[in-house]
């Protein structure tokens, strides 16, 4: 079975089979203009084993990197399928699933230890809100034909915030079980403030400063 067949396995594995064949560490960088979340910029590094598949397929003139059309064809034979399943990303606005607009600037890329990674950038349909709504991100393959896993460090990062500080709160999603309820997916819920403002800013009191109050 080749590589491509692998990838669109998801598609076509009876669900009673399926266990991780492909294995995913994933980070994501959630994308801010004016304090909103408009777009999930997502990382991928793939296992050996799968990304030597890539390699041999795809990497046509034996140097290690993909360029020009040998990107192309990653992106067109082994990335593309993945639309139908939300490119294994779940982002939710009150524990309801939000659709992503599509998947622009892929890069695929061959680490110093031969390992597959892709880059891309999930742009959303509608801006969200995490000052209003309750916003979560998990990575997941619900058949759990690929096993995805955030990254140890940096697996959430947060860019373009103006006004706020953003941190994340991970935890086993009990809500959204997959693979016949056996697996609780890891769930990154988005945590925003507005900033502080710098007391050592024009206008702020410094050190040593008094207040006269009469």
């Amino acid at each position: 079975m080749t590589m491509v067949a692998g990838m669109t396995m998801l598609a076509t594995t009876p669900s009673a089979f399926a266990h991780p064949h492909v294995w995913i560490d994933a980070n994501a960088e959630f994308v801010f203009e004016d304090d909103k979340i408009t777009a999930i910029h997502v990382r991928w590094l793939f296992d050996d084993l799968f990304s030597m598949a890539v390699i041999d397929e795809f990497d046509q003139n034996h140097d290690t990197r993909f360029f020009g059309d040998e990107n192309t064809a990653v992106r067109d034979n082994a990335f593309a399928a993945l639309a139908e399943f939300s490119w294994l990303t779940h982002l939710r606005r009150n524990e309801e699933l939000v659709s992503f607009a599509g998947a622009t600037d892929f890069q695929a890329d061959i680490t110093d230890d031969r390992r597959v990674s892709y880059d891309f950038k999930l742009t959303l349909e509608t801006p969200l809100d995490p000052m209003k709504d309750a916003i979560s991100l998990s990575v997941y393959d619900a058949e759990y034909y690929i096993d995805v896993a955030y990254t140890q460090v940096d697996p959430v990062l947060f860019s373009g915030t103006k006004s706020l500080s953003c941190h994340f709160e991970m935890s086993e999603d009990e809500k959204n079980r997959i693979y016949f309820d056996l697996v609780a997916p890891v769930r990154a819920d988005v945590i925003c403030a507005a900033k502080v403002a710098d007391g050592g800013s024009s206008g702020g009191l410094a050190p040593g400063d008094f207040v006269l109050v009469e």
